[in-house]
């Protein structure tokens, strides 16, 4: 009847219940894009590969790799007769009825020798060995461990492991300048023994003390007659420097113009010197490119009727002839061989006359070199050319006399301290001789139609 049941339900009796579970049916395979490292790990199958790996590995740590050992190690022939190897629980009996390894320590004697001499001492082991390579190390050295000064209630000073900190001088900070390179050495000895360091030898040139710019002072002090109350030469001597640098100014401006200024109209060009000067050489020019051309065509007539020469057979040289050039040639360079040699021999026996022109140069040198020693001396308080631009003094601040006022309260300064200070840069040489960079015109774009713009415009 179930039979028949299962007939009519259309099932059959494998796939009705759990106690025939119907086989996997294996469908299309997963198509997966292995275009990544992550997708190969992922999709692909090596399951072989890291089991002979593990395998590789655990030969290598039980005495390396099977492949690598030799037959001898790995294999060994048998040679027991058969007797021998019939009863195989007499052996094991054996070994059963060995005794054990602690009896066998036991029972047996020991190879170790007894202890001889004084018993050790109290406090024996770690610290009692401590101890006596501290002493031993504090006999030979000097040196006293951390552990041991404790002990003793040593400072590290008392140990001698530390100088005593030296005790430093009072240090005058407006004093000169002898002195404080008199407390920079104080210094440099006080940190080297406080801190058991030296400090790094810093070259002499990236000092900025070391090299000055320039020999004029930082903050240069204005002519007396430009203060609030001068006296009247004082006062006087100011206006005469600045009448003098005026007067310098207009002259310069006078040469320019002198220079700039047309010729007188006498000297002007008239229109027959233009036509002249415009005309000149043209005419001998197309006088010499005729006879140019008629030469030319005479000399290519002339070629043409000379035939070319031909190499005769008693033009060629001979081997006679090529060996007595040769042997002139090696005579030549013998020649002048024994000339160089002589030359050489010669210079020699001159020593003192060439003394004599190495001391005259020497002399010449040191005579130069004095030359410039004092141009530079000269120069030293002039400002040195950095740019392309001359530096230009300041014109000199004054006031005229009926501007001065006897207080200070009523007293109205001249010029800038920040034009000044930047002044003052230039003159040591500290910065270059620039000017103010002018504006450019920005023109405004010009906006232009276009021919076919204009007809698609008119179109549309």
């Amino acid at each position: 009847m179930a039979a028949t049941r299962s007939s009519e339900s259309g099932k059959s009796p494998q796939t009705s219940g759990s106690l025939f579970p119907q086989p996997k049916v294996r469908g299309k395979k997963k198509r997966v894009s292995k275009k990544n490292k992550s997708a190969w790990r992922k999709h692909s199958d090596i399951k072989d590969i890291e089991d002979f790996l593990d395998d590789q590995r655990l030969q290598l740590r039980t005495g390396g790799l099977v492949a690598d050992k030799a037959d001898d190690s790995l294999f060994y022939v048998d040679k027991q007769n058969d007797n021998e190897l019939e009863a195989p629980v007499a052996k094991k009996r054996k070994k059963e009825l060995k005794p054990l390894k602690i009896d066998q320590i036991i029972a047996g004697e020991t190879t170790v020798k007894p202890v001889t001499g004084h018993a050790p001492p109290m406090g024996s082991g770690k610290v009692r060995r401590k101890e006596v390579k501290a002493k031993e190390l504090e006999k030979k050295t000097g040196y006293i461990s951390k552990e041991r000064r404790k002990k003793l209630k040593l400072n590290s000073v008392q140990a001698g492991l530390k100088k005593p900190q030296p005790v430093r001088e009072y240090y005058d900070l407006w004093g000169n300048e002898t002195e404080e390179k008199n407390t920079e050495k104080e210094e440099d000895e006080y940190y080297a023994q406080v801190t058991g360091k030296t400090r790094v030898n810093v070259p002499v040139l990236t000092q900025i003390h070391a090299r000055k710019p320039s020999v004029l002072p930082k903050v240069e002090v204005i002519h007396p007659g430009g203060s609030y109350n001068p006296t009247f030469e004082e006062h006087q001597e100011l206006l005469q420097q600045a009448v003098c640098t005026e007067s310098k100014k207009l002259k310069a401006e006078k040469k320019l113009e002198r220079q700039a200024r047309l010729p007188p109209k006498r000297e002007w060009a008239t229109r027959k010197d233009k036509l002249k000067e415009l005309t000149e050489g043209l005419l001998d020019e197309e006088e010499d490119e005729e006879e140019g051309e008629e030469q030319e065509g005479e000399e290519q007539e002339g070629e043409q009727s000379i035939p070319k020469a031909t190499i005769r057979a008693e033009d060629k040289k001979s081997r006679q002839k090529r060996r007595k050039e040769k042997e002139q040639r090696e005579q030549e360079q013998q020649k002048t061989a024994e000339k160089t040699k002589k030359v050489q021999e010669h210079e020699v026996n001159r020593l003192k006359t060439i003394k004599k022109e190495i001391n005259a140069l020497e002399k010449k040198k040191e005579e130069r070199q004095k030359k410039r020693a004092d141009i530079r001396a000269q120069n030293a308080d002039k400002p040195k050319r950095l740019s392309r631009r001359k530096y230009e003094e300041p014109f000199p601040e004054f006031k005229l006399s009926e501007e001065l006022v006897g207080t200070l309260r009523e007293f109205k300064p001249e010029g800038s301290v920040l034009k000044d200070r930047f002044k003052s840069l230039q003159r040591r040489n500290i910065l270059e001789t620039r000017v103010k960079a002018k504006r450019q015109k920005k023109y405004k774009k010009k906006y232009v139609e276009k021919k076919q713009y204009k007809e698609i415009s008119i179109n549309a």
